[in-house]
């Protein structure tokens, strides 16, 4: 697997840095940018520009480190045009869920003040989902955490939602919370329902590793479970029960390697099989043309016994 940053991420990451600039030296400028769902009606473009938006610098080095050190991992098992997609439709289903969510407080709360005219940006909710996609490319894959602590990949989303939530607790930013955790959640409705898999008619993930259950541990499974069964009942799961396997082939290659090699195995013996299947087709079929050629002929062949019938030995008679 290629793991050079790719171009598509340095893209991202001086989109960051930009947008950094531009609402640090013009200030004003957030108020086009950031989501306020106050002024979402004409602004409407804020549904993607907000999921972009950092003003913290420490915050935006991060970010732009991670999206590096991400993206790398998963556009060249996506490929650039479906990694775009992912990271669209993540962007503006968290900003769109914000944007209702905000408005029903405002609706049914009590002294809700100026919400409808906070400015909500940050790209931790994108960031969350590019560490589901992750999960899903490769599940089984291991890290070592400070030389010694093995982890992985399958608990990564965990792991990042409980130390990014409980960085923003430290720091009193509970606005970062329903992004990290409406990113988290809807990378993996997208993921596992809906993305479409490449050169196939087949929609979603159905591998159990990317079940939901399957982001806490085992022990966990049995109350999880159902939750997983009902979105999947609401969602209609677009794909075949018995398909466990990762949907992108690329990514089975990079990450199970001893599944590869099996299949390579399996289509030896089918072919194999497959052969053996047309050579006794053909001796079948020239046994067949052997007998009609013997009957145009007025012959019967040597391995055809010929039973007279009642006109034929009265006829003789």
């Amino acid at each position: 697997m290629d793991l050079k940053i790719t171009r598509l991420s340095k893209v991202i990451a001086v989109l960051l840095v930009a947008l950094y600039f531009v609402a640090f030296f013009l200030p004003e400028s957030v108020d086009y940018v950031a989501l306020i769902p106050g002024k979402t009606l004409p602004y409407v473009w804020n549904l993607v520009t907000a999921g972009f938006l950092t003003l913290n610098p420490f915050k935006l080095g991060l970010e732009v480190v991670a999206v590096l050190l991400l993206t790398r991992l998963v556009e060249p098992v996506y490929g650039s045009k479906e990694f775009l997609k992912f990271l669209f439709v993540v962007d503006v289903s968290i900003n769109l869920c914000v944007l209702i969510g905000v408005y029903i407080i405002f609706a049914v709360g009590k002294d809700t003040g100026d919400i409808l005219y906070n400015k909500f940006a940050g790209f931790h909710g994108i960031l969350a989902g590019l560490v589901v996609a992750v999960k899903q490319v490769m599940p089984e894959h291991e890290a070592k955490l400070f030389g010694f602590v093995k982890l992985t990949f399958k608990y990564l989303p965990l792991l990042f939602i409980t130390i990014a939530c409980g960085v923003a607790a430290g720091l009193q930013q509970y606005s970062y919370v329903p992004f990290l955790l409406l990113g988290t959640y809807n990378a993996w409705l997208y993921l596992r329902f809906f993305q479409q898999q490449p050169d196939s008619n087949h929609w979603g993930d159905s591998s159990d590793d990317f079940k939901f259950s399957g982001f806490f541990p085992p022990l966990l499974a049995p109350l999880l479970d159902p939750l997983g069964f009902l979105c999947a009942t609401v969602f209609r799961l677009r794909h075949p029960p018995a398909e466990t396997k990762a949907p992108f082939a690329k990514a089975a290659q990079y990450t199970l390697p001893v599944d590869s090699a099996d299949a390579n195995r399996r289509r030896e013996r089918g072919a194999k099989a497959l052969e053996e299947r047309l050579g006794m087709k053909k001796a079948t079929g020239d046994g067949e043309d052997v007998e009609a050629g013997a009957a145009a002929s007025g012959a019967a062949p040597a391995s055809t016994v010929v039973i007279p019938t009642t006109s034929s030995t009265t006829a003789n008679s």
